[in-house]
């Protein structure tokens, strides 16, 4: 990522993607839950580099 974001800020993006992801999941939309649970996980690695 270009932006550096603050700890708050990825946590934020983390929840927020999570509620679309499963609103994608129940809408039956299983490649758009699939491309946005890949955003989550980018967004955990970057928390967990984190000290």
């Amino acid at each position: 990522m270009d932006h550096v974001l603050s700890i708050n800020d990825i946590r934020t993006a983390i929840r927020e993607l999570r509620v679309r992801e499963t609103e994608a999941r129940k809408e039956g939309r299983e490649a758009d839950a699939n491309e946005i649970a890949e955003r989550i996980r980018g967004y955990q690695e970057e928390l967990a580099e984190r000290p």
